[in-house]
């Protein structure tokens, strides 16, 4: 297939935020960060180029000749045009009605080629029919796929579907995943099929082996002709449990390692700053809410505007260092919050208000850490509670950083 030229579109919508004096106080820099992207965006992203054709309509219809990729978008396409190179199509209905092109990339519910003749096709829909010439392979996967006594395809054929009713010509092989497959054409190679259920009618013509992984055998009907074997492969479920146990082990893992490394930042945090932690776990004590409002509101601003850079393709640059930023501010949020959790389980043992030392503030705060862990696997709610607790820290965090950036 031809390479593909890729076009960026952008369609930005903002939601109205309430100017709190909490919003103004904490984060004036996070306003400035967005207006600045906002234009940004304006200016620096791409108008699309008048070198192919680009519809986003109710109803599309291609004709003609074209010597350039095309781009479809509609709630129904119809293609009935001489193309010289791909075309890429999205919508409900996509019908290619006696058009010739090279490579067609589509997506739709409904998607028919009905005659004309396509190089290459590649589809994902609800329901394929296929009704004319596909000069190479076919690549399909649907609910329900259908390649009618009209249809022929020169090259191999790979289907993924619920139901697949093969009635045409495939010259190559044909592989194909279904609940049913019945074949009532010719196919000049072999035929790999998985199913519950395969149906072999009597106008089947298979010239190579037929494969199947089934526990139940072919209905092979009287007239169908078979020219290789007709095997079995057998489906070693026994596989399936040490692929599960498997999959279960590379996830413990992954957690395993994420909590030794989420543990690991908490405690270099805490080494690097621990007079900002202490501080901001100082503010989360004394005015939880406010802190909390703050974390929200300053996500829902740092999400726009790494939105509206990334958007810009040249500030994709600014963007990656405000995201490193972000990250940043979010772990010493992380590490407030772990803190503050700390002196709540101080508290209740009733250990001394003086101060403590500094081993035992990492102490408190790894203890704080695996509290909001166990939080988190609460079901349900237990995620939504650990980020709206990181995000009263990462306001207290915010809030104390921004002071001392302006007392410095």
């Amino acid at each position: 297939m031809s390479k593909l030229t890729k076009r960026v579109s952008v369609t930005a919508s903002h939601q109205r935020v309430p100017s709190t004096p909490v919003l103004w106080r904490v984060l004036p820099q996070g306003l400035v960060f967005l207006v600045l992207g906002m234009l940004l965006s304006c200016i620096l992203v791409p108008n699309a180029s008048a070198d192919s054709e680009t519809f986003e309509r109710e109803n599309v219809t291609l004709k003609g000749s074209h010597t350039d990729m095309q781009f479809l978008a509609g709630r129904s396409i119809r293609i009935t045009a001489k193309v010289a190179d791909d075309v890429f199509a999205a919508g409900r209905d996509v019908t290619f009605d006696s058009a010739s092109v090279q490579n067609a990339i589509v997506a739709g519910y409904d998607v028919e080629l009905r005659g004309g003749t396509v190089a290459d096709m590649i589809a994902a829909a609800a329901n394929i029919k296929i009704a004319g010439i596909i000069k190479d392979d076919l690549v399909a996967a649907a609910r329900s796929i259908r390649v009618s006594s009209d249809g022929t395809i020169g090259g191999d054929a790979r289907f993924a579907s619920e139901t697949i009713d093969m009635e045409g010509r495939i010259n190559g092989n044909m592989r194909a995943a279904a609940a049913r497959i019945t074949i009532n054409g010719k196919i000049s190679g072999k035929a790999d099929l998985l199913a519950e259920r395969i149906v072999i009618g009597s106008g089947a013509a298979i010239a190579g082996d037929l494969i199947y992984r089934s526990d139940e055998k072919p209905e092979i009907a009287d007239g169908a002709t078979i020219g290789g074997k007709v095997r079995r492969i057998e489906i070693d479920k026994s596989n399936l449990s040490t692929i599960g146990f498997s999959i279960l082990g590379i996830g413990m893992f992954i957690a395993l390692s994420w909590t030794v490394a989420s543990l690991l930042l908490i405690i270099i945090v805490q080494l690097a700053f621990p007079g900002l932690m202490a501080a901001a776990a100082g503010q989360l004590q004394t005015n939880l809410w406010s802190n909390l409002g703050r974390g929200i509101a300053g996500l829902l601003l740092t999400v726009a505007v790494t939105g509206f850079l990334f958007a810009s393709i040249l500030a994709i640059p600014i963007g990656v260092a405000l995201l490193f930023g972000i990250a940043l501010v979010w772990l010493m949020g992380l590490v407030a919050v772990s803190n503050y959790i700390g002196l709540l389980l101080r508290r209740v043992r009733r250990a001394s208000s003086a101060d403590i030392q500094l081993a035992g503030g990492i102490g408190w705060a790894i203890a704080g850490a695996i509290v909001l862990g166990i939080v988190t696997l609460i079901p349900f709610v237990g995620g939504t509670v650990a980020g709206l607790a990181i995000a009263g820290g990462f306001g207290a965090a915010a809030a104390e950083l921004w002071e001392r950036l302006r007392a410095a």
